[in-house]
């Protein structure tokens, strides 16, 4: 991963034109290569509160070899300087290291997949979807973790619309005691993200945090479930 350097750059419309400049790339170029107008690109180095889509500053962040967090906040990694007594290699295995250390990698679920990812959540083949980096947290489980955009703001405002999260599997034993947010996949098929505030008999009963409305299912229903962990990600304001 790219080490960026301390500098000035204050807002995210300074942040992409330096890493643009950095990369010897125009506007035009960086245009085609995410599928924008070279206009676009530069409306987003020019206007600071320009809102991004998640899609486009995943496309941004990997074509500028950075991350997400830096491009939105400025939070930086410090450059692994090689001196002359070292020796290249053994630098950048150091910084392999550290990426190891810090990132996780996990498998990235879109709006626009949801109803794949909930038909298939028994046989997954996530080598088919795009994935998305996120810094470790220590003594945090991540096996079988995804991440998922919510699309809508049924569930705002600690989840509104474009925001992405952690999710973790629920094993089918485990559905009865289940509260809180969740994932749910269900048989018939339909994909939803939300509250479950009663889970007695059988019956599961889902609530929507924005307007309150509630579905009742029941747990023979359910084809997979994943309890939604913590936000990777969260769009600027209008």
């Amino acid at each position: 991963m790219y080490k960026h350097m301390k500098s000035d750059h204050s807002n995210q419309a300074q942040r992409l034109a330096y890493l643009r400049r950095q990369s010897g790339m125009t506007l035009r170029e960086v245009g085609d290569k995410i599928g924008l107008s070279h206009s676009r690109i530069d409306a987003y180095e020019s206007e600071p509160n320009i809102r991004i889509k998640m899609d486009k500053l995943r496309l941004l962040a990997d074509l500028f070899e950075t991350t997400i967090e830096y491009i939105e906040t400025g939070v930086e990694r410090k450059m692994h300087l090689v001196s002359e007594t070292q020796d290249v290699s053994s630098v950048i295995a150091s910084q392999l290291a550290d990426d190891t250390e810090e990132y996780e990698t996990l498998p990235f679920v879109p709006f626009s997949a949801y109803g794949t990812f909930g038909e298939s959540c028994h046989d997954p083949h996530y080598g088919d979807y795009s994935t998305y980096k996120i810094l470790r947290r220590p003594g945090v489980d991540y096996r079988g973790a995804v991440v998922v955009e919510v699309r809508g703001n049924s569930m705002a405002p600690r989840y509104p619309d474009q925001s992405c999260h952690v999710v973790r599997p629920v094993s089918n034993g485990d559905w009865q005691y289940a509260m809180g947010v969740h994932c749910v996949s269900l048989r018939n098929p339909m994909f939803v993200i939300k509250r479950i505030v009663s889970n007695t008999n059988g019956m599961i009963r889902l609530r929507s945090d924005a307007n309150g409305e509630e579905i009742e299912i029941e747990l023979g229903d359910i084809n997979c479930m994943w309890k939604v962990g913590e936000k990777v990600y969260e769009p600027a304001e209008d």
